[in-house]
């Protein structure tokens, strides 16, 4: 990320497809059905702009942050779409 770094259009590129959003704030999840643009720029873009998060892309899955417990529920999600 740091070599090329990934704007708001990249994200919302990397987005697109989307039907479920998993993000990681502070000590929460949000879970999103349908995320707008708006959603994934609030989730994903940091105030600079850029995408300084890990973002993991299952399918119509996007996950925001990594911890093992986020994981094993999108991986457990995506296993019973």
């Amino acid at each position: 990320m740091e070599s090329a770094p990934v704007d708001q259009a990249g994200t919302l590129a990397l987005a697109r497809g989307s039907r479920r959003l998993l993000a990681k704030v502070g000590a929460d999840v949000v879970r999103l059905t349908a995320p707008t643009d708006t959603d994934v720029l609030k989730y994903l873009v940091h105030e600079d702009g850029f995408l300084r998060v890990p973002v993991l892309v299952l399918g119509d899955l996007l996950v925001r942050g990594f911890t093992e417990d986020l994981y094993r529920e999108a991986l457990a999600s995506e296993r019973r779409s």
